[in-house]
Protein backbone atom coordinates (compact mmCIF):
# COMPACT_ATOMS: atom_id res chain seq x y z
CA UNK A 1 0.00 0.00 0.00
CA UNK A 2 1.28 3.45 -0.89
CA UNK A 3 1.92 6.02 1.77
CA UNK A 4 0.04 9.29 2.13
CA UNK A 5 1.44 12.62 0.96
CA UNK A 6 0.69 15.52 3.28
CA UNK A 7 1.17 19.04 1.95
CA UNK A 8 1.82 21.13 5.05
CA UNK A 9 1.64 24.90 5.04
CA UNK A 10 3.88 25.77 8.00
CA UNK A 11 3.07 29.48 8.18
CA UNK A 12 5.30 32.52 7.67
CA UNK A 13 8.13 31.55 10.02
CA UNK A 14 7.06 31.66 13.65
CA UNK A 15 6.74 28.07 14.99
CA UNK A 16 3.88 29.29 17.21
CA UNK A 17 1.83 29.95 14.07
CA UNK A 18 1.94 26.31 12.99
CA UNK A 19 -1.56 24.82 13.05
CA UNK A 20 -2.42 22.05 15.49
CA UNK A 21 -3.25 19.75 12.57
CA UNK A 22 0.13 20.35 10.92
CA UNK A 23 1.89 19.75 14.24
CA UNK A 24 0.05 16.46 14.76
CA UNK A 25 1.05 15.23 11.29
CA UNK A 26 4.67 16.32 11.79
CA UNK A 27 4.85 14.29 14.97
CA UNK A 28 3.80 11.04 13.27
CA UNK A 29 5.19 10.98 9.69
CA UNK A 30 8.51 9.15 9.11
CA UNK A 31 9.65 11.35 6.20
CA UNK A 32 9.77 15.13 5.68
CA UNK A 33 10.23 16.47 2.16
CA UNK A 34 11.62 19.99 1.93
CA UNK A 35 12.32 22.17 -1.12
CA UNK A 36 15.78 23.77 -1.36
CA UNK A 37 16.81 26.31 -3.99
CA UNK A 38 20.54 25.64 -3.58
CA UNK A 39 22.10 22.27 -2.94
CA UNK A 40 23.42 21.95 0.60
CA UNK A 41 21.27 24.70 2.09
CA UNK A 42 18.65 24.20 4.82
CA UNK A 43 15.05 24.90 3.95
CA UNK A 44 13.38 27.82 5.75
CA UNK A 45 10.28 25.67 6.13
CA UNK A 46 12.37 23.00 7.86
CA UNK A 47 13.77 25.59 10.27
CA UNK A 48 10.21 26.54 11.25
CA UNK A 49 9.28 23.00 12.30
CA UNK A 50 12.57 21.90 13.88
CA UNK A 51 11.21 22.25 17.45
CA UNK A 52 8.68 19.50 16.68
CA UNK A 53 10.89 16.95 14.90
CA UNK A 54 12.12 13.57 16.09
CA UNK A 55 15.75 12.45 15.59
CA UNK A 56 14.74 9.36 13.60
CA UNK A 57 12.73 11.26 10.98
CA UNK A 58 14.19 11.18 7.48
CA UNK A 59 14.73 14.52 5.70
CA UNK A 60 14.28 14.36 1.94
CA UNK A 61 15.76 17.46 0.25
CA UNK A 62 14.17 18.24 -3.12
CA UNK A 63 16.09 20.60 -5.39
CA UNK A 64 13.84 23.45 -6.56
CA UNK A 65 15.97 26.07 -8.37
CA UNK A 66 15.16 29.77 -8.31
CA UNK A 67 14.95 30.37 -12.04
CA UNK A 68 12.63 31.64 -14.76
CA UNK A 69 13.78 28.86 -17.10
CA UNK A 70 10.52 26.96 -17.45
CA UNK A 71 12.12 23.87 -19.00
CA UNK A 72 14.62 23.64 -16.13
CA UNK A 73 11.80 24.03 -13.60
CA UNK A 74 9.75 21.31 -15.30
CA UNK A 75 12.67 18.89 -15.12
CA UNK A 76 13.20 19.71 -11.44
CA UNK A 77 9.51 19.18 -10.63
CA UNK A 78 9.50 15.87 -12.53
CA UNK A 79 12.60 14.66 -10.66
CA UNK A 80 11.14 15.69 -7.30
CA UNK A 81 7.81 14.01 -8.06
CA UNK A 82 9.62 10.79 -9.03
CA UNK A 83 11.61 10.85 -5.77
CA UNK A 84 8.45 11.39 -3.73
CA UNK A 85 6.62 8.60 -5.54
CA UNK A 86 9.48 6.19 -4.91
CA UNK A 87 9.23 6.77 -1.16
CA UNK A 88 5.44 6.78 -1.15
CA UNK A 89 5.36 3.50 -3.10
CA UNK A 90 7.48 1.97 -0.35
CA UNK A 91 4.58 2.64 2.03
CA UNK A 92 6.08 5.69 3.73
CA UNK A 93 3.92 8.67 4.66
CA UNK A 94 5.57 11.96 3.66
CA UNK A 95 4.95 15.54 4.80
CA UNK A 96 5.98 18.08 2.18
CA UNK A 97 6.77 21.37 3.94
CA UNK A 98 6.06 24.75 2.42
CA UNK A 99 6.14 28.26 3.89
CA UNK A 100 2.80 30.02 4.26
CA UNK A 101 -0.15 28.15 2.77
CA UNK A 102 0.29 25.00 0.70
CA UNK A 103 -2.28 26.07 -1.91
CA UNK A 104 -1.01 29.60 -2.53
CA UNK A 105 1.92 30.11 -4.92
CA UNK A 106 3.63 26.97 -3.66
CA UNK A 107 5.87 24.50 -5.47
CA UNK A 108 3.77 21.85 -3.73
CA UNK A 109 0.94 22.53 -6.18
CA UNK A 110 3.10 21.57 -9.17
CA UNK A 111 4.31 18.39 -7.46
CA UNK A 112 0.80 17.42 -6.39
CA UNK A 113 -0.46 17.69 -9.98
CA UNK A 114 2.38 15.52 -11.25
CA UNK A 115 1.87 12.89 -8.59
CA UNK A 116 -1.86 12.76 -9.31
CA UNK A 117 -1.04 12.01 -12.96
CA UNK A 118 1.56 9.37 -12.06
CA UNK A 119 -0.75 7.68 -9.55
CA UNK A 120 -4.41 8.81 -9.61
CA UNK A 121 -5.14 6.62 -6.58
CA UNK A 122 -2.48 8.22 -4.40
CA UNK A 123 -3.85 9.60 -1.14
CA UNK A 124 -3.00 13.29 -0.79
CA UNK A 125 -3.97 15.49 2.15
CA UNK A 126 -3.38 19.24 1.93
CA UNK A 127 -3.21 21.17 5.20
CA UNK A 128 -3.63 24.97 5.01
CA UNK A 129 -1.25 27.35 6.73
CA UNK A 130 -1.18 31.01 7.77
CA UNK A 131 0.04 33.24 4.95
CA UNK A 132 2.77 35.85 5.34
CA UNK A 133 0.36 38.68 4.49
CA UNK A 134 -2.24 37.49 7.03
CA UNK A 135 0.49 37.41 9.69
CA UNK A 136 1.77 40.84 8.62
CA UNK A 137 -1.71 42.39 8.77
CA UNK A 138 -2.19 40.91 12.25
CA UNK A 139 1.16 42.26 13.46
CA UNK A 140 0.29 45.71 12.10
CA UNK A 141 -3.31 45.60 13.40
CA UNK A 142 -4.44 46.49 9.89
CA UNK A 143 -7.49 44.79 8.30
CA UNK A 144 -6.83 43.26 4.91
CA UNK A 145 -10.43 44.04 3.90
CA UNK A 146 -13.69 44.94 5.61
CA UNK A 147 -17.36 44.64 4.69
CA UNK A 148 -17.76 43.70 1.05
CA UNK A 149 -14.42 45.19 -0.10
CA UNK A 150 -12.42 43.09 -2.57
CA UNK A 151 -8.80 42.15 -1.96
CA UNK A 152 -6.25 41.41 -4.69
CA UNK A 153 -3.13 39.31 -4.12
CA UNK A 154 -0.40 40.13 -6.64
CA UNK A 155 2.44 37.56 -6.56
CA UNK A 156 5.29 39.45 -8.24
CA UNK A 157 5.00 42.57 -10.37
CA UNK A 158 7.27 42.22 -13.39
CA UNK A 159 5.95 45.53 -14.73
CA UNK A 160 5.33 48.02 -11.88
CA UNK A 161 3.32 50.22 -14.27
CA UNK A 162 0.66 47.48 -14.21
CA UNK A 163 0.04 48.44 -10.59
CA UNK A 164 -1.86 51.55 -11.76
CA UNK A 165 -4.56 49.30 -13.20
CA UNK A 166 -4.81 47.21 -10.04
CA UNK A 167 -5.10 50.35 -7.90
CA UNK A 168 -8.05 51.53 -9.98
CA UNK A 169 -9.85 48.20 -9.51
CA UNK A 170 -9.12 47.19 -5.93
CA UNK A 171 -9.22 49.18 -2.66
CA UNK A 172 -6.98 46.63 -0.95
CA UNK A 173 -3.92 44.93 -2.39
CA UNK A 174 -1.16 42.65 -1.19
CA UNK A 175 1.99 42.91 -3.30
CA UNK A 176 4.26 39.93 -2.74
CA UNK A 177 7.96 39.60 -3.63
CA UNK A 178 8.43 43.34 -4.08
CA UNK A 179 12.20 43.47 -3.51
CA UNK A 180 13.30 43.43 -7.15
CA UNK A 181 11.13 46.40 -8.23
CA UNK A 182 10.64 48.07 -4.86
CA UNK A 183 11.56 51.66 -5.85
CA UNK A 184 9.42 51.59 -9.01
CA UNK A 185 6.45 50.14 -7.10
CA UNK A 186 6.66 52.82 -4.41
CA UNK A 187 6.89 55.53 -7.09
CA UNK A 188 3.57 54.30 -8.54
CA UNK A 189 2.04 54.28 -5.05
CA UNK A 190 3.28 57.85 -4.50
CA UNK A 191 1.78 59.02 -7.79
CA UNK A 192 -1.53 57.39 -6.85
CA UNK A 193 -1.50 59.10 -3.45
CA UNK A 194 -1.59 55.87 -1.44
CA UNK A 195 2.05 55.42 -0.39
CA UNK A 196 1.24 56.94 3.00
CA UNK A 197 -1.47 54.38 3.68
CA UNK A 198 0.59 51.37 2.63
CA UNK A 199 2.75 49.09 4.76
CA UNK A 200 6.03 47.28 4.13
CA UNK A 201 6.63 43.99 5.93
CA UNK A 202 9.88 42.02 5.69
CA UNK A 203 10.61 38.53 7.04
CA UNK A 204 7.33 38.50 8.96
CA UNK A 205 7.37 35.87 11.69
CA UNK A 206 11.09 35.23 11.26
CA UNK A 207 14.25 36.53 12.95
CA UNK A 208 14.94 40.08 11.79
CA UNK A 209 11.32 40.85 10.89
CA UNK A 210 10.58 44.52 10.27
CA UNK A 211 7.61 46.73 9.44
CA UNK A 212 7.39 50.26 8.06
CA UNK A 213 4.73 52.69 6.95
CA UNK A 214 7.30 55.09 5.51
CA UNK A 215 7.75 53.33 2.19
CA UNK A 216 9.37 56.36 0.55
CA UNK A 217 12.16 56.38 3.14
CA UNK A 218 12.96 52.79 2.18
CA UNK A 219 13.63 53.66 -1.47
CA UNK A 220 17.21 53.12 -2.53
CA UNK A 221 17.74 50.38 0.07
CA UNK A 222 18.17 46.69 -0.64
CA UNK A 223 14.95 44.98 0.37
CA UNK A 224 14.81 41.43 1.69
CA UNK A 225 13.51 38.82 -0.74
CA UNK A 226 10.75 37.94 1.75
CA UNK A 227 9.15 41.39 1.63
CA UNK A 228 5.59 42.39 0.83
CA UNK A 229 3.49 45.55 0.74
CA UNK A 230 -0.08 45.91 1.98
CA UNK A 231 -1.85 48.72 0.11
CA UNK A 232 -4.94 50.26 1.67
CA UNK A 233 -5.87 52.31 -1.41
CA UNK A 234 -9.35 53.81 -1.31
CA UNK A 235 -10.54 51.76 1.69
CA UNK A 236 -13.26 53.52 3.71
CA UNK A 237 -13.01 56.75 1.72
CA UNK A 238 -16.33 58.54 1.93
CA UNK A 239 -17.58 56.38 4.80
CA UNK A 240 -19.17 58.04 7.82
Amino acid sequence: MSGTLYGLGVGPGDPDLLTLKAKAILEQVPVLAVPVSQRGEESLALQVVRPFLRPEQKILNLFMPMTHDRAYLERSWDAAAAELLKNLSAGQDIAFLTLGDASLYSTYSYLMQRLQKLNPDLKIVTVPGITSFAAAAASLNVPLAVGDEPLAIIPALKDPAKLKEYLSLFPNLVLMKVARHYDAIVTVLEEAGVAGQSFLASRCGQPGESFSQDLVAEKGKKQDYLSLIIVKGTTNKGDC
